[in-house]
């Protein structure tokens, strides 16, 4: 098998598992989760391994393909350095309040709207968070070269338009968050739409892996502290 077969047909492999087999994978995931039957920490690290594993594998996709660089999917410098940085720079800043806002709301007794759909995937000791962040870094990093950078260039190399192909990637990265229900299948849609736009606009994966890691441990103050479940 040449090498541009193989990298084909391990592309095509991949693509059905992100866009069937992954949303089932997570929606069982998910039931046996809030069923208690798999500890939590166990799932937080069986993902960081899962992202990374794809992430490998969409590596691997544009070694072996000869037309196929990593140039093409997104891991190269910004065409507009200034506006890469400036994303990188402002979006944090922008999320401060409203990082303290959510923690406030939630310290009060009240609740982030969407959160009840996954909140038994949601870490509550410290030990969870630290594992947390590392799914919220790894998926920043993995599922943007996967989803934004991997799937795109396919697209394009199928022959689809550039609208187009965002177009798949976006609902195929959607369809991956259906396990925290319908809030976060359409949070993952819109955010999913964003990180394709700032990844269009630059040209680069840097801006969209800083925007999505930024989102996702934004995510991780959502809930109490571990002193304020037990009190």
């Amino acid at each position: 098998m040449s090498s541009q077969l193989l990298s084909w047909v391990l592309a095509g492999v991949l693509a059905v598992y992100l866009a069937i087999v992954a949303p089932w994978a997570g929606l069982r995931a998910r039931k046996r989760q809030e069923e208690s039957d798999v500890p939590l920490p166990r799932r937080l690290a069986l993902s960081i391994v899962e992202l990374w594993a794809l992430a490998a594998v969409a590596l691997l996709v544009v070694a072996l393909s000869p037309g196929l660089t990593l140039a093409d999917v997104g891991v190269k410098p910004p065409t507009d350095p200034a506006v890469t940085y400036g994303i990188a720079v402002a979006l944090p800043v922008a999320m401060v309040p409203v990082v303290f806002f959510m923690r406030w709301l939630v310290k009060n007794g009240g609740k982030v709207p969407g959160t009840d759909a996954y909140s038994a995937l949601m870490p509550r000791t410290p030990g969870e968070r630290w594992l947390a962040g590392g799914v919220a870094v790894s998926a920043g990093i993995c599922e943007e070269l996967v989803y934004r950078g991997l799937l795109m260039a396919l697209g394009l190399a199928l022959g689809l338009s550039s609208l187009l192909a965002a177009a798949v990637a976006v609902v195929v990265f959607a369809l991956g968050h259906v396990y925290q229900g319908r809030w976060g299948f359409l949070l993952s849609l819109l955010a999913g739409i964003a990180f394709t736009g700032i990844y269009l606009r630059t040209g680069s994966l840097i801006a969209p892996i800083v925007v999505h890691v930024v989102v996702d441990v934004r995510s991780l103050v959502l809930t109490p502290r571990p002193e304020r479940v037990a009190a």
